[in-house]
């Protein structure tokens, strides 16, 4: 089970989150919704320790998180809404130095490259693809270490539009099969498909009733 409690940021002295919880049990998905500038990616970049809160917890089977790289690299994805790739390595070596930084080691998984198209483009610069192929290798890269817990942010936005399928019926066997999901989309059939609770934030703030909220 995934729990945030009580998350709060603030830039220069604007808050832009405060206080944002919820609780998400395996096999669920939590949707994230709102305007742009809302916080959902704020919100996703802390539970992901891309950034650190100003206050509050992420706990995973109740226990803290935060700070803990095993749990990271080893038990989360994450899907920002920008693939941060090395644009002069190959799409195989980048795949390969992040398995290695999950503390994996062997071939890349052929069932992730399968899912992704991404086999025969293993010899490609980074630098050569296009936006949808780069969305690809980033969800690529979540997947590599089998997380339990995916944080997907706008993770179809760009994407090649035969891939959105396969990802969507990949995702529903990943619930289907215990794993935690919060994704974020501001496309509602995306968000009704997936998610049995659906958080709407407003100037950093849940919205009164909004489903899966613990603050």
């Amino acid at each position: 089970m995934l729990e945030a409690r009580k998350l709060c940021k603030s830039y220069g002295g604007r808050q832009v989150l405060s206080p944002v919880g919820f609780v998400l049990p395996p096999g669920q998905c939590l949707g994230l919704a709102g305007s742009n500038g809302s916080g959902k990616s704020t919100l996703l970049r802390l539970l992901a320790q891309i950034e650190r809160p100003d206050s509050g917890d992420v706990l995973f089977e109740g226990r803290s998180v935060l700070g803990d790289r095993q749990f990271l690299r080893r038990r989360l994805g994450y899907v920002p809404q920008s693939a941060g790739l090395a644009r002069d390595l190959s799409v195989g070596r980048q795949l390969v130095l992040w398995q290695r930084a999950c503390g994996l080691e062997g071939p890349l998984p052929g069932d992730v490259l399968e899912l992704l198209g991404l086999e025969p483009l293993l010899r490609r610069p980074i630098r050569a693809l296009s936006g949808g192929t780069a969305q690809r290798v980033s969800i690529a890269m979540a997947l590599l270490s089998r997380p339990r817990v995916l944080l997907m942010d706008e993770a179809t936005a760009g994407l090649d539009r035969d891939y959105v399928p396969r990802l969507l019926d990949w995702l529903e066997e990943f619930l289907a099969g215990g794993g935690s999901l919060v994704w974020c989309s501001h496309q509602q059939p995306e968000l009704e498909r997936l998610c049995g609770a659906v958080l709407r934030l407003e100037d950093g703030r849940p919205l009164p009733g909004s489903g899966g909220a613990e603050t």
